[in-house]
């Protein structure tokens, strides 16, 4: 298998403009930025009053602009500079996250432009 191919994803990953980040509820009490979203997983913002770790269960809600809610459940995978990994047992339904595509790119048409470039250089 070709190079080209190996390191193809099995799923889009959609980042947000931190204008569009939409809230994981854990708890009903506790809050975290959902920074980037796929079908079985997400990037949350770590936050140093309620930090995760690695092989720590998390479930919640997530809720989207629309209002539209999803409960996710999965564990912590890693901790990066980019945020707190979560694989999910139980994710984001493919349908909806079409949605979100077309929603960040027409609410937010320059966005993709600025980060495709900036992952290209």
């Amino acid at each position: 298998m070709t190079d080209k191919y190996k390191n193809l994803r099995r799923f889009f990953r959609l980042p947000y403009p931190r204008a569009a980040q939409p809230p994981l509820t854990v708890d009903k009490d506790k809050a975290y930025r959902v920074l980037e979203v796929s079908e079985l997983g997400i990037v949350l913002e770590q936050q140093a009053n309620t930090p995760l770790q690695v092989g720590e269960t998390v479930s919640g809600t997530i809720r989207f602009h629309d209002d539209h809610h999803e409960d996710i459940e999965g564990e912590v995978y890693r901790l990066d500079s980019r945020g707190v990994i979560v694989q999910l047992n139980r994710g984001i339904s493919p349908r909806y996250m079409i949605k979100e595509q077309i929603y960040i790119k027409n609410a937010f048409p320059v966005f993709f432009r600025y980060t495709v470039q900036g992952k290209t250089k």
